[in-house]
């Protein structure tokens, strides 16, 4: 029998498919980008590269208590208890002084002579020095306490990706502000400061009022879209006081950051 041949445009629909079947699996198979810690101390924020979840920013405002179990060294406690007292001084009845001779009568006075050097005899001195105290026992020494651990952070915070000199929020950085929006719906009782950073590229009075322009868009998209009340919404622009880069020029300075009011 004849074989029917295929036409060109079928040799390459298996092949085609082939990729974007692998290319989907391969997508769902890749990893979230990952949230970083950046800064020191009291200045450390959590930096998301992708839309957060709520409760991934609760874990940030709200985290859970940290606990820690504390072991009572017994060496100490015993050898507290162990430890012996001072001795107390000793004191001993002081000897009762001789009776007084009866007077003699009176002799006749003999020729003069020299009278003999009498010699003095003293008794020893009773020692009343208390005795020595036993040594004292060693008592356990406790065991080194841990080092503590580094802060976690408190702020969390998006590299809102702004158009040049505009305070409007991109559609595509728009779910970050609204995982922000449904974890303040949730929590009736959070009060957040919305803080605008910049890199120190430009002048120090730009950059502050530009920062400041971007932290109140946050707010009002918040108030806008997910009706929060607006007492419960700082803002205030930083410009590039804070940078959380060791080079201040660095664009990744350039960020918004939500902190809880304390």
């Amino acid at each position: 029998m004849p074989t029917r041949s295929r036409s060109p445009l079928a040799r390459f629909a298996l092949p085609v498919l082939a990729i974007a079947v692998a290319g989907a699996a391969g997508a769902c198979a890749a990893p979230a980008l990952a949230q970083s810690v950046e800064g020191s101390g009291s200045s450390s924020v959590l930096m998301f590269d992708r839309p957060p979840t709520v409760d991934e920013l609760r874990e940030v405002v709200a985290p859970k208590p940290r606990t820690r179990s504390i072991e009572i060294m017994g060496g100490v406690a015993n050898g507290a208890a162990q430890r012996p007292r001072p001795a107390e001084q000793a004191s001993y009845p002081s000897e009762p002084a001789p009776a007084a001779p009866a007077p003699a009568k009176a002799a006749p006075r003999p020729a003069a002579k020299a009278p003999p050097a009498q010699q003095t005899t003293t008794q020893p001195a009773i020692n009343q020095q208390a005795a020595p105290p036993e040594p004292r026992q060693q008592a356990a020494l406790p065991a080194p306490a841990p080092e503590p651990e580094p802060a976690a952070p408190n702020a969390f915070g998006f590299r809102i990706n702004f158009a040049f000199n505009s305070a409007d929020i991109p559609r595509e950085f728009q779910p970050y502000v609204d995982a922000v929006g449904g974890l303040m719906t949730q929590d009736n009782s959070l009060v957040l400061v919305v803080e605008g950073h910049t890199d120190a590229v430009g002048s120090a009075n730009y950059n502050q009022t530009l920062s400041q322009r971007r932290a109140v868009a946050v707010g009002e998209y918040l108030v806008r879209v997910h009706h929060i009340d607006p007492q419960r919404i700082a803002v205030a622009g930083k410009g590039p006081s804070e940078p959380v880069m060791a080079d201040p020029y660095d664009g990744r300075n350039r960020r918004v950051e939500f902190k809880p009011a304390r």
